[in-house]
């Protein structure tokens, strides 16, 4: 079992390097002549794609064995990723654009589908907490190496990166062991009904989509920050060097207690710092109050991720994973338009600090929510024992 961890961050990694790596990917179309009107187009295409496909990715994974669908998709997303270098029309364009966000859904769901059946309950926490890493530390290695390649005007090797890291996810997905569930007689995967019957289905969903609306904001920090004569970077490398810190030294913590216990407080702990960002003076309190927020991200995200092996029995994970997927999704699309229709009203800044008063109530709530459930679940198990 912890010869897969190892597998499972790389892999983590080699995700998120492929989708990141597009934070680029507007100064290259930029470079390439697009107008911004069809740049946002083509941007927004692969997310909405990613989005859709979140609640089929579940069944796809059900009707395929899970490491067959995480090496085809990952091979589609390389072929998808390829075409890039042989056209440069907009239909074309957007038909790839559109492949790469449905194959990138499909992998993302097998993915979490998969570590939430091959990792044992006794260490869940800390291994999805080390597991994340791979997340977060591709914004200190593909992401500056894609900045560098477009300032550099090397553009076929900016195309390059997400083919070779979705080629190595090909790879890595054919040295993973395969699944007991997969092979058992009595296997048989489950229902939406069931997963809403026999799942705290919208504790998961209210708590995946509040936390998610609180993490997106991160997108906005650069806008807001320059514009208060700061400089971004000192709260976005700050956010990810206290995730990092948190998932690593916090680990045995993580896993001594049931995940949802941390949904709350870590919502609490990145909506507090998010209103002090807005008001911070320097750099140095920026980068103070980043540290902290990536703190609140450093157990928040992987416990919402935790929630699908935690809450669901193995035969509705697959099912489950969709869900926490597409409930996360489903908010990165509402921020913009919050801020859309707010800025004008209320300024960017002050959309922002209402952002984060409504995540720090969220964060109450939550809070008061997992607790309750947690009262509940422990009073049936003292009726069940007595």
């Amino acid at each position: 079992m912890y010869r897969t961890v190892p597998y499972l961050i790389v892999l983590t990694w080699a995700l998120f390097s492929y989708t990141n790596v597009f934070f680029m990917f507007a100064p290259y179309m930029a470079l390439k002549g697009f107008p911004s009107e069809r740049i946002g187009i083509l941007v927004g295409a692969f997310y909405a794609a990613a989005t859709l496909i979140r609640p089929f990715g579940g069944w796809i994974v059900e009707r395929t064995e899970i490491r067959k669908t995480l090496v085809t998709s990952a091979a589609l997303c390389a072929f998808a990723v390829a075409f890039k270098f042989v056209t440069v029309s907009f239909i074309p364009l957007l038909a790839i654009r559109l492949a790469m966000g449905c194959f990138y859904g499909i992998f993302a769901v097998a993915l979490m589908t998969y570590q939430s059946l091959i990792i044992p309950e006794a260490i869940r926490g800390k291994a999805f907490a080390i597991i994340s890493l791979g997340s977060i530390s591709c914004h200190f290695t593909v992401v500056p190496l894609a900045d560098w390649f477009i300032s550099q005007g090397m553009l076929e090797l900016f195309l390059a990166i997400p083919v070779c890291t979705s080629a190595l996810c090909v790879v890595l997905s054919l040295c993973l062991p395969p699944i007991n569930f997969e092979h058992t007689s009595e296997s048989r995967w489950g229902t939406w009904r069931e997963l809403y019957d026999d799942t705290p289905f919208w504790r998961i969903v209210t708590s995946c989509m509040l936390f998610a609306l609180c993490d997106a904001s991160i997108v906005y920090i650069p806008a807001l920050t320059m514009a208060m004569g700061l400089v971004p970077s000192s709260f976005v490398i700050a956010s990810g060097l206290g995730a990092i810190a948190m998932r690593i030294l916090g680990r045995e913590f993580f896993n001594s207690h049931p995940r949802y216990f941390f949904a709350g407080p870590s919502l609490l702990l990145m909506a507090a710092f998010l209103y002090l960002t807005a008001i911070a003076s320097n750099n140095f309190w920026l980068f103070v109050f980043g540290l902290c927020f990536g703190a609140g991200l450093g157990y928040g995200y992987p416990a919402h991720q935790a929630l699908i092996g935690d809450l669901a029995p193995a035969s509705l994970r697959a099912k489950a994973s969709s869900l926490v997927y597409f409930c996360n999704d489903i908010s990165w699309f509402i921020l913009p338009v919050y801020v859309g229709f707010v800025t004008p009203y209320a300024g960017e800044m002050g959309a922002f600090k209402f952002l984060a008063l409504f995540s720090l109530a969220s964060g109450i709530g939550l809070t008061i929510m997992w607790t309750r459930y947690s009262k509940a679940i422990s009073c049936a198990l003292h009726s069940k024992s007595s």
